[in-house]
């Protein structure tokens, strides 16, 4: 019997990182639940779960920098990358219509992706959770009538409850960007990949930065993403996060060489094939 693969989410069944992880990796797979992201690199790198998955950026909210950073600390490699779009509906057990909600529960990002709907359900309290799905578990492990949840189709169908307003997000072009993780063990490039995520610092001097830029468009590598960050303990110094676009694996090499002349430090947080984006 082959084992299933284990991978490590933020979040419980039914949340959107399990969405993620679906498209991946199908949806015969183990699921390593983890209350925070840390969590998720650590039990990644432990060997716990064989792949991490981990949102970094949404497209209204932005980069997710503290999870940038922890990628960089935990040693873990980019292997892979899928995007979904971010649907949230009003869950609740059956029988519940909107008359009868005294609190709606859901993740901190999910309520404020919400915000102008909360605005019509005056009287009801809003209360913050750990997870989206969670919320929704919550829901159906404690038989909560007049309670609901702000999560997607999935907790729905995990947690058996009814969808009583659909599609209630601010913003229907509403996407994430989930990484995929998996422990540092230097496979070769494959003629596949065509991204790769780096994080470099450069001297703070005028030009450095625009000049480096140019030399890698010189090299025919599209910058798709350019984050900046500020290093901690040091006054004016600013570190990068950047995802580029490449054609041959030939130009990795060619990238190598410029970052290590050109930069005070880099690091190459994983090369792999661009993701698809699932709406």
């Amino acid at each position: 019997m082959v084992e299933k693969l284990k991978i490590a989410i933020q979040g419980v069944r039914g949340s959107f990182h399990h969405e993620a992880s679906n498209h991946v990796f199908g949806k015969d797979i183990s699921l390593v639940e983890c209350k925070t992201f840390e969590d998720v690199t650590d039990s990644t790198n432990n060997g716990t779960a064989d792949f991490g998955i981990m949102a970094i950026e949404n497209s209204l909210a932005g980069c997710i920098i503290p999870n940038y950073n922890l990628l960089r600390q935990s040693g873990l490699e980019v292997c892979g990358e899928v995007g979904i779009r971010v649907k949230l509906n009003l869950l609740a057990l059956e029988g519940d219509s909107m008359e009868d909600l005294k609190e709606i529960h859901s993740h901190q990002m999910a309520l404020r992706q919400c915000a102008s709907f909360l605005t019509t359900v005056n009287g009801t309290r809003i209360v913050e959770a750990f997870d989206t799905a969670g919320s929704a578990q919550y829901i159906l492990e404690n038989n909560l009538k007049g309670v609901a949840s702000i999560a997607g189709n999935l907790a729905a169908s995990e947690y058996r409850l009814n969808v009583i307003a659909a599609g209630i997000e601010d913003h229907k072009l509403n996407y994430t960007r989930f990484l995929v993780l998996k422990r540092n063990e230097s496979d070769p490039i494959s003629a596949e990949f065509n991204k790769t995520s780096i994080y470099f610092q450069t001297k703070h001097t005028p030009g450095s930065l625009a000049q480096l830029l140019s030399v890698i468009s010189g090299l025919g590598i599209n910058l798709s993403k350019l984050q900046s960050h500020p290093v901690p303990s040091k006054n004016s110094l600013y570190g990068f996060f950047a995802t580029l676009d490449f054609d041959k694996v030939e130009q990795i090499e060619h990238l190598k060489i410029l970052l290590e002349a050109m930069t005070i430090d880099y690091q190459i947080l994983g090369i792999y094939k661009k993701g698809k984006t699932h709406g």
